[in-house]
């Protein structure tokens, strides 16, 4: 809110769970309309730049129409607000104000010196808010942050050939994390993609691709990381996976649960998350084919520290593992990311144990700086697959008995039109090499083992271990 008094250049852009007052509020401050729209506007400190202008422009307008009304000559018909917020922001149009793309670079033991390339729009179309790099090699993004790494940087210029895709298969590449203090609602990543392969420039103008969709491509997605203090989820997705084959701890998101709080979190036995810690993640190969994703996690003071494994991940009825053989090989862009989201229990909510790390998410408590990654290191993987986890799936396979008693086949796959559950192959979610069985409300229930099962909507794809409403 603008107080009385305010000086019109110490007025901050709003945020986005802020909301100015009216116009009464402008008045009150008795600033000039202009001065405060080209303050929020020139600001490239805030996500928020753009909307804030938007809203004091409105606001502005609505002011000087009020006024405008008071002295209008008798008879007359002033302007109503939205004619005249369009003259006010035709004769002062917003200028988008983007960080640095090109933030600095790191060097990368095994690879060579990288670029950070800071991403041009988040999803919604607003300007990135970029991440820092200092001259020690560390990478700390602000809150809405995405960077990408790139052999080389050009202010104003994505090009997908210019970012570094590094190839890790039968690699291990390492870094150290620091996200203390990075709570419930809070998701701190680091993952790659296939975006260096990805012509289009996408929704975000920028090449990104997942497979989430997010910016409008879809291509193959290892997160190494997802993580905040309290929880910790590592994935491998095919292009058209949602969902992938995931390991960790927390969340209500379907994946083989590895540790407990006791081992990992603020204060815990293994991994103490208010301390910075070492992650490995392995590529293990063996006669040219992936056999999954290990992730260590490694601290002084825990001298096995913890691992999440994803060495069993199933998609459309087939072992889809071997299916990222050749994205790693043929080389993947590591990314870091921070962002929140009051809609954050897939990853930090209640975990299968019944553990519940995060009973809520509060998104608005997410510091706008805080999280770091540095001393990244590629090298061969010369260690030795994690058998007693490698082939582990998070439930037994269901059978056909299982099956048929969990839910009769519908007559047409909402997922897939057209397919016949009772004849053709149908996709599946992981765990489950099935048809899934569709229930009131948009969700579906996928049996996940002998006796369990999950549920997933696809119109907003959400999972939850019970039936959202009872």
């Amino acid at each position: 809110h603008i107080m009385p008094g305010t000086s019109a250049a110490v007025v901050a852009p709003l945020q986005e769970h802020e909301v100015c007052d009216g116009y009464a509020g402008l008045l009150a401050a008795e600033l000039p309309c202009e001065a405060v729209s080209g303050h929020a506007a020139a600001s490239s400190k805030r996500r928020a730049a753009v909307a804030g202008a938007s809203l004091v422009a409105a606001a502005c307008a609505v002011a000087l129409w009020a006024g405008g009304r008071a002295a209008a000559p008798m008879g007359g018909a002033p302007d109503d607000p939205k004619a005249l917020q369009g003259k006010y922001e035709a004769a002062n149009p917003v200028v988008v104000a983007f960080p640095p793309q090109c933030p600095g670079s790191i060097s990368v033991d095994g690879y060579g010196e990288v670029f950070a390339v800071n991403n041009r729009r988040d999803k919604e179309g607003s300007p990135s808010t970029g991440v820092r790099v200092s001259g020690s090699g560390v990478i700390a993004p602000n809150l809405g942050g995405r960077t990408y790494f790139g052999d080389t940087c050009t202010e104003g210029t994505y090009n997908p050939s210019d970012y570094a895709s590094i190839p890790l298969l039968g690699k291990t590449i390492e870094f150290t994390v620091d996200m203390s203090g990075i709570g419930c609602g809070c998701n701190f990543a680091f993952y790659l993609t296939s975006m260096a392969q990805n012509p289009h420039a996408t929704g975000c103008e920028d090449h990104y691709c997942d497979a989430n969709n997010v910016c409008g491509a879809r291509c193959d997605e290892v997160d190494v990381m997802e993580a905040n203090s309290r929880v910790w989820r590592s994935t491998l997705h095919v292009a058209d996976d949602k969902v992938g084959g995931a390991a960790g701890y927390g969340g209500t998101g379907p994946h083989t649960q590895t540790w407990t709080k006791a081992e990992y979190g603020p204060g815990a036995a293994c991994i103490d998350t208010n301390r910075p810690f070492k992650v490995r993640a392995h590529f293990p190969v063996a006669e040219g084919v992936l056999q999954g994703m290990m992730v260590d996690l490694l601290q002084d003071g825990c001298d096995k520290g913890l691992t999440a494994t994803v060495g069993w991940y199933h998609f459309r009825h087939e072992n889809a593992i071997p299916k990222m053989t050749q994205s790693l090989a043929d080389g993947m862009v590591p990314i870091v990311s921070y962002w929140a989201s009051k809609d954050m229990q897939w990853l930090d909510g209640r975990d299968i144990n019944g553990e519940d790390p995060c009973p809520a998410d509060f998104p608005k408590s997410c510091p706008a700086e805080g999280p770091q990654v540095s001393d990244f290191n590629i090298t061969n993987f010369t260690g030795y697959l994690h058998h007693s986890t490698m082939n582990l799936s998070p439930k037994p396979t269901p059978t056909s008995t299982s099956i048929a008693a969990a839910a009769p086949a519908p007559a047409e796959n909402p997922l897939w039109p057209g397919a016949t559950p009772a004849l053709s192959p149908a996709p599946a979610f992981p765990g489950a090499a099935f048809e899934p069985a569709p229930l009131a409300s948009g969700w579906i229930r996928i049996p996940y083992g002998e006796q369990d099962a999950y549920y997933f909507n696809p119109s907003t794809g959400v999972t939850s271990w019970t039936m959202p409403g009872r």
